[in-house]
């Protein structure tokens, strides 16, 4: 999987590519190469319901050049927290 990573940004380029039962590995592979980003301060649970819920944005072809990447940011606004919390919940159910 194609990624940049900042102090702050986890860019993940084409991630609806990437299924839900993978999202944990492939974190977990960038991670180790890039320990002391700050985006690690996110819950993991957090990270994967925003994946989530731009994959199921995908799939439902809606604003597609802005959801077929996921930024994970650190740190997130409080109504991102939200409305990730909710819709990734809801989506995870649905995505492959």
């Amino acid at each position: 999987m194609e990624y940049t990573i900042t102090q702050n940004n986890l860019h993940l380029v084409d991630s609806y590519k990437v299924s839900k039962k993978k999202f944990d590995g492939e974190l977990n592979r960038i991670e180790a190469i890039h320990p002391n980003s700050d985006v690690w301060k996110r819950s993991r649970c957090s990270m994967k319901l925003e994946w989530a819920t731009h994959n199921g944005l995908y799939a439902l072809c809606i604003a597609r050049p802005h959801t077929k990447d996921v930024d994970l940011n650190y740190p997130q606004k409080w109504y991102a927290k939200i409305g990730y919390a909710i819709c990734g919940s809801l989506f995870w159910i649905f995505i492959k």
